[in-house]
């Protein structure tokens, strides 16, 4: 029993706060703009990778197209901006019509339709 009376009073004088007279004062916290300054220059940066990454996949889709003509082939390539991806479109050579697309048109318009929508739950300037 007399291990826990000491122990407790141990405790409970670790748990009591004495003031002092020699506590440091506290100063204000100075406040900048670099995470603002930051997180503009990730947008601007981001900006710049996405429109690089669309140049590659134009020059990329312009190559296979190319190649699949040399080829002598009914099947070409495309690249959709609003949605932001890739296409293939199988043609009947003789007469240019679309025989198949994939994804198929009313895929990419769904598409598109969530990502409008998504922007506008997900507001970024909101």
């Amino acid at each position: 029993m007399e291990i826990f009376s000491a122990v407790g009073k141990q405790m409970d004088a670790a748990t009591t706060v004495k003031p002092s007279s020699s506590a440091p004062e506290a100063r204000q916290v100075e406040q900048t703009n670099a995470p603002r300054e930051v997180a503009k220059d990730a947008q601007t940066q981001n900006a710049q990778d996405k429109k690089e990454i669309q140049q590659q996949l134009t020059e990329t889709v312009r190559n296979l197209n190319t190649h699949m003509e040399s080829l002598n082939t009914n099947i070409s390539f495309g690249f959709n901006d609003k949605i932001e991806s890739l296409y293939v479109s199988v043609m009947e050579k003789s007469s240019g019509k679309t025989i198949r697309k994939i994804p198929t048109e009313e895929a990419m318009k769904l598409s598109e339709h969530f990502r409008e929508i998504i922007g506008l739950i997900f507001d970024k300037k909101g």
